[in-house]
């Protein structure tokens, strides 16, 4: 399967994603509204200094939402 098919698919299944900062947890919180489910997402809020690479948190919460196509 190419790109943009996975793509097609994934913009089809998601319907809403809504941010908040949580600034007691100094974490984003993100609301993915999709097909048949509703995820909670919480990561760390990156501050300025800090590393600029995307955090091994960030990779494994996307994972866990990951779309089987």
């Amino acid at each position: 399967m190419g790109t943009r098919f996975k793509t097609r698919i994934v913009l089809l299944l998601i319907h809403e994603v809504v941010a908040d900062v949580d600034g007691t947890a100094s974490e984003i919180v993100l609301f993915v509204h999709r097909e048949g489910a509703l995820n909670e997402l919480r990561l760390p809020i990156r501050w300025r200094g800090e590393r600029n690479s995307t955090s091994a948190v960030i990779i494994q919460a996307m994972r866990k939402t990951r779309v089987a196509v």
